[in-house]
């Protein structure tokens, strides 16, 4: 496996870190892709310990005849290990190969679009609202108005993290408060929204706006604080995930000069 550590290092550092074992697919000396079987870390879809298989797909140049291959081989894993679900999340573009997921017994819980833009020429437009750190000792306060102001979503796996996200253990909860930017957004002394900005990937990872103050135009304030403040950070492209059905949020993000960079779909089998 030497060859391919480099290769494979943006996959499963993570699962090399915590010593967590994986079955890498090759077909004539290139990566197809890899799964891995484990126990649910944390209370997200599942409870702690529930045995779960993720499956990514590296190479889909492949033939399709290799990625329905790969397919068959981790559904037959999943259910020889006696995993509870098994999850891929795959480009939209690939629609023969997650059509044949489908055919299978996986079934889609998302759909989700994944918009960026560039912040080089960004300006910040006018914003009127009073931004509030969120210390460590609000975060529980903070999840709780997370779930109430990103109510309504269509996503399935949004929600049930949603629901689950109060339960989680102290430590996670640690690493994720030390790892991102939560904040309260206000309009004088009314609690209108949130935010949370993440350093690296999907950048804008949450926004939400309270249920009783939206189509008020704060949804739009809080986006110019956000790309202004990752612009301030050298941040050269904000990115963010938004469900493929939420029309208001997308032309949202397209009126601030967000394009679509890309589209996927989320597949799951349950036992």
């Amino acid at each position: 496996m030497n060859e391919y550590a480099e290769a494979l290092e943006p996959y499963v550092g993570g699962y090399n870190a915590r010593r967590v074992p994986y079955q890498v697919f090759i077909h004539n000396k290139k990566l197809v892709g890899f799964i891995v079987v484990l126990e649910e870390p944390v209370k997200l879809l599942e409870p702690i310990g529930t045995p779960m298989s993720n499956i990514i797909v590296i190479d889909y140049s492949h033939t399709d005849d290799i990625l329905k291959e790969f397919a068959e081989a981790a559904l037959r894993i999943a259910k020889e290990r006696n995993v509870v679900y098994s999850f891929v999340d795959i480009p939209a573009e690939h629609s023969i190969l997650t059509d044949h997921f489908l055919s299978i017994g996986y079934s889609e819980i998302a759909h989700s679009l994944r918009m960026s833009r560039t912040l080089d020429d960004y300006e910040s437009g006018a914003n009127y609202l009073r931004i509030i750190k969120v210390e460590r000792e609000e975060v529980k306060q903070f999840i709780e108005k997370l779930k109430e102001f990103m109510s309504g979503s269509r996503d399935d796996v949004l929600n049930i993290i949603l629901d689950n996200i109060k339960e989680l253990p102290e430590q996670f909860i640690d690493h994720w408060f030390n790892s991102t930017n939560l904040k309260y957004v206000y309009d004088k002394d009314v609690l209108i929204g949130i935010l949370e900005l993440s350093p690296q990937g999907m950048n804008i990872a949450n926004i939400g706006v309270a249920p009783s103050q939206r189509r008020k135009g704060y949804g739009k304030q809080i986006m110019h604080y956000a790309l202004q403040t990752l612009k301030e950070q050298d941040i050269e492209f904000a990115r963010l995930r938004v469900h493929a059905e939420n029309e208001n949020a997308i032309h949202l993000y397209e009126s601030l000069g967000m394009t679509q960079a890309s589209s996927y779909r989320a597949l799951i089998w349950r036992k």
